[in-house]
């Protein structure tokens, strides 16, 4: 039988994967401080919205910040979720959840990173402002920020009808995906359409939507979403670019999670990308030589690689 008192006793950092992990990717708290109090001294590059039942992309080179911003009480008064992911301009990296969770933990908060898919593992952007009214939320185990799935066309049928299906966060990805150059580009439009369900299907972060990691009463480890309060008018959160990327945006039909999902009622969010005139410090954050594919596939085609065909 597991003793935990016994296993916590005998605990070492060095020999935890994850604690490991976290301890090469500490935060340079020097720079990001410096890029912070670049704010209200930026060039303005564009701004924008995202209107409530679409998605959209939005282009934002290293260096640059996204900000997105609510303002409540020029619409109905309510807070409104957002769902958000990052790709490069080739489509060759991404935000990947699975590589986020063990530097980051499930949350985000300032100066939070995110980083790529395996392969390449980069940082792509970082938390450069965090504005939410905290206090505002349930209790100290509730935050607002955190990788997760998204809203699809099965959850809603399932649980509203045929006819409530309309506009899920998936939908409004396949929308800003579909919006990206390199996607347009694809000649083939069955293929243009499987690549944009690639990265529909990817987890994003969701920000502004209220949430806790913690046990049900099975106990089971669940992520407990909760109403998003209503926030003052320029409650903001912004990302800093280390690399050139389209930022995908989808703005949820839940809206703030307040009312059921036929009777939600989204707001937009104001958008605006300013540049910081500060370059990345690093383009190898882990400061490691990539390209172990190779070795990597060196070593499994010495092995048994025999079709494994069904039985």
């Amino acid at each position: 039988m597991c003793n935990q008192t016994e296993n916590k006793a005998n605990y070492q950092a060095d020999v935890d994967p994850v604690k490991s992990y976290q301890e090469k990717c500490k935060v340079n708290y020097d720079f990001y401080n410096r890029v912070i109090d670049t704010k209200g001294n930026r060039k303005e590059i564009y701004s924008d919205m995202i209107l409530p039942h679409t998605g959209n992309a939005f282009p934002l080179k290293k260096g640059q910040v996204i900000r997105f911003e609510q303002r409540p009480s020029l619409h109905n008064g309510r807070t409104q979720i957002l769902d958000v992911q990052f790709v490069t301009p080739d489509l060759s990296q991404w935000s990947d959840h699975l590589n986020n969770g063990p530097i980051e933990g499930l949350n985000l908060k300032l100066f939070s990173g995110v980083w790529t898919q395996s392969k390449f593992m980069e940082k792509i952007a970082t938390v450069v402002a965090d504005e939410f009214p905290y206090e505002l939320l349930d209790n100290k185990d509730t935050a607002h920020m955190f990788f997760a799935a998204h809203c699809c066309p099965e959850w809603i049928e399932m649980t509203h009808g045929a006819e409530a299906n309309v506009n899920s966060c998936h939908e409004n990805f396949i929308h800003g995906f579909s919006r990206i150059p390199a996607i347009q580009a694809i000649e083939d439009p069955e293929e243009r359409k499987r690549i944009v369900q690639f990265f529909a299907d990817k987890n994003d972060i969701n920000i502004f939507q209220g949430n806790r990691f913690g046990q049900d009463e099975n106990g089971m480890t669940r992520c407990f979403l909760s109403p998003s309060p209503a926030v003052p008018d320029g409650t903001g959160v912004e990302f800093y670019a280390e690399k050139d990327c389209y930022v995908v945006v989808s703005n949820c039909p839940y809206a703030d999670q307040a009312l059921p999902f036929p009777e939600a009622d989204p707001n937009p969010v104001y958008i605006t990308v300013e540049d910081t005139g500060i370059a990345p410090y690093s383009n190898n954050h882990l400061n490691i030589n990539h390209g172990w594919e190779n070795k990597i596939y060196d070593r499994i085609f010495s092995k048994d690689v025999s079709a494994k065909p069904m039985i």
